[in-house]
């Protein structure tokens, strides 16, 4: 795009070279905004919703330049300038991810996308993904195994001033299977818990100031067992965050979530932004994961051969705690369940096109510790486990 209007003066002369200059500057921005589509396939760079949008804006930024630089030299100066604050605030680097869970304490990571539109700011996002945890040994005896799947669906608004809304419905649901007596299961040999069940719906509002990006965002979330009180479940939290552009591939910053957490004192977790092109093929950051798998405080180290393809090693820390229901022993009916780990992970990612991603994931998650919480939130018992094997998919599609 260009970089500012051009100044002219009000003779005849001077605006035929003008407009002559603004046709061959326009050329050349349209040559390389649809240049720079075709590069942008890249891993963390997640589709721009319409394809022809960004080009369509482009020649009406032109059309209307080269007409009033014919009518009026000061006035094209005045209406170029406009045109292009409405141009490039799609074509900001910075991008909201909103992005929830039913269990997970990771809303509102603010993430950036080189070269593209404001996450927030392009079409629709659905998501969808399934994690298979293979059985694992209890410490103190027995064993178990889950079943996660993933769903979410996200869309962002510019709504004037340079704010961008955001918002985002996500579910989760967690079958777990316990096998044999364990010390977290209570007498007489009683599941810990079954099916879990989370929904969250989420706000976030973010604006650039100059190399600046910031955000805040509010997810109002409930967690529970099948059979549980749905209300009894809620379990709100917040972020605020602020991120800095250093250059197009550096791009660094965090932020606070306070996340409450159930019959529990709020949890307080600050969250590092990271997005760093170290070279060419490589980044290191925390906002390139699937978007149906929620992101909590972790990192990934992702090698990109090609544009479409993408292998990352990455980890991060879960935390999971949800409503119990009122079935079972009486030591733990209406209690709280809680399911705490650190998984580590091989991702390879395949772009179909523009708007379409597929991940495979496998790793196993260690440090894990089952707890089990009475109706107040005083812990009954608590458990590790051997490190967790697991395989999974995701997909997305961007509108």
């Amino acid at each position: 795009m260009a970089s500012g209007p051009e100044r002219v003066v009000a003779d005849d002369g001077h605006h035929r070279i003008a407009r002559a200059w603004k046709i061959v500057r326009c050329l050349s921005a349209f040559r390389v905004h649809t240049s720079g589509r075709r590069m942008e396939n890249r891993e963390g760079n997640k589709g721009f919703g319409a394809p022809g949008a960004g080009a369509a804006r482009v020649v009406a930024l032109c059309i209307a330049s080269v007409v009033v630089v014919g009518a009026h030299g000061r006035a094209a100066g005045a209406a170029e300038t406009a045109a292009a604050e409405t141009a490039a605030a799609p074509s900001a680097e910075t991008a909201v991810s909103a992005r929830t869970s039913g269990h997970e304490e990771d809303d509102g990571v603010v993430t950036e996308t080189r070269g593209r539109a404001p996450r927030g700011a392009r079409g629709p996002l659905l998501a969808a993904g399934y994690l298979h945890s293979f059985e694992t040994a209890i410490d103190d005896g027995g064993s178990f195994a889950t079943n996660t799947a993933f769903a979410a669906a996200r869309l962002g608004l510019p709504v004037g001033g340079g704010f961008i809304l955001g918002a985002q419905a996500s579910w989760q649901g967690d079958w777990y299977s316990f096998d044999g007596a364990s010390r977290v299961a209570p007498p007489p040999d009683a599941k810990p818990w079954a099916d879990v069940q989370s929904f969250a719906g989420s706000v976030s509002l973010g604006r650039r100031l100059g190399k600046w990006w910031l955000n805040g965002a509010f997810t109002a979330r409930f967690s529970f067992e099948v059979g549980a009180s749905i209300g009894e479940g809620f379990n709100p939290g917040g972020l605020l965050g602020a991120q800095y552009t250093f250059s197009p591939g550096l791009r660094l910053g965090g932020g606070v979530l306070v996340n409450a957490r159930l019959e529990e004192s709020p949890l307080i977790v600050p969250i590092p932004f990271v997005y760093w092109e170290i070279s060419e093929q490589l980044v290191l950051s925390n906002t390139i994961a699937p978007d149906a798998y929620p992101r909590g405080p972790g990192i990934e180290l992702a090698w990109r051969p090609t544009e479409t393809w993408a292998l990352a090693l990455g980890g991060r820390w879960e935390f999971r705690r949800f409503r119990l229901d009122d079935d079972g022993p009486e030591i733990r009916r209406g209690g709280v369940g809680e399911d705490e780990g650190i998984p580590l992970w091989l991702r390879l990612t395949y772009r179909f096109r523009d708007n379409l991603r597929a991940d495979v994931l496998g790793g196993y998650s260690v440090a894990n510790r089952l707890r089990l919480a009475d109706a107040r939130g005083n812990d009954l018992l608590s458990s590790g486990t051997e490190p967790i094997p697991s395989i999974g998919a995701f997909v997305a599609w961007q509108f």
